[in-house]
C-alpha cells in the first residue's frame, strides 16, 4: 500500500507539472489533434451527427433502450470513424502516385487538397500511415468492444443482467 507521504508527494509534484502556462504553449498544445482532423471531435459533435443517428437506429433497432442505443451509437461512431481513415489512407496512397507521376494527370480529389491545406501532406507518407494506424487501431477495437457488450444486452435477462451493469 502507498504510504501517507508518497501520496503527499505525488499530489505536490502533480501541481507543479500542469502543463503549458504560457498563451504560445496552450495554443501550441490545443492544435495536436488536428493534424488530420480525425481526432479533433466525436463525429456526434460534427456535422454528420445525423449519419451516426441513422446508422445507430438501423444498428440498435427503432426500439432499443438506452444501453443498447448507447452501445449503437458507439458502433456507429466508430465505424464512420473507420471509413474517414481509409479514406484519409487513400489520400496518401494517391499523393504517393501523384509525387512519383505515376498517376494520371487528374485533379486531386477532395481530401488530398483538404490534406496539402492543412499543411499535413509535407511528412513522409510512411509516417503518416504509421500515425494513421493508431486511430484506426483504437476505433476497431472500441467498435468491436461495443458489438460484444451490444450484443450481451440484447440477450440479457432480467436475472443475468445484475453482474452486467458495470459495462455502462
Amino acid at each position: 500500500m502507498t504510504s501517507e507521504s508518497k501520496i503527499a508527494a505525488n499530489r505536490r509534484n502533480s501541481r507543479r507539472s500542469s502543463g503549458p502556462r504560457t498563451v504560445a504553449g496552450k495554443l501550441t498544445v490545443s492544435r495536436n489533434a488536428l493534424r488530420h482532423g480525425l481526432a479533433a471531435a466525436t463525429l456526434r459533435d460534427s456535422g454528420i451527427a445525423a449519419e451516426v443517428d441513422r446508422l445507430a437506429t438501423a444498428i440498435g433497432g427503432e426500439n432499443a433502450d438506452a444501453a443498447q442505443r448507447e452501445q449503437a451509437l458507439i458502433i456507429a461512431e466508430s465505424e464512420l470513424t473507420l471509413l474517414r481513415v481509409r479514406a484519409v489512407r487513400t489520400s496518401i496512397f494517391e499523393q504517393m502516385l501523384v509525387a512519383t507521376g505515376a498517376a494520371d494527370t487528374q485533379e486531386p480529389s477532395a481530401q488530398l487538397l483538404r490534406r496539402r491545406h492543412a499543411g499535413v501532406i509535407g511528412r513522409p507518407p510512411l509516417e503518416q500511415l504509421r500515425r494513421l494506424e493508431r486511430y484506426g487501431r483504437r476505433a476497431f477495437s472500441k467498435r468491436q468492444a461495443a458489438i460484444r457488450k451490444l450484443v450481451d444486452v440484447q440477450h440479457c435477462t432480467i436475472g443475468s443482467c445484475i453482474d452486467k451493469t458495470n459495462y455502462f
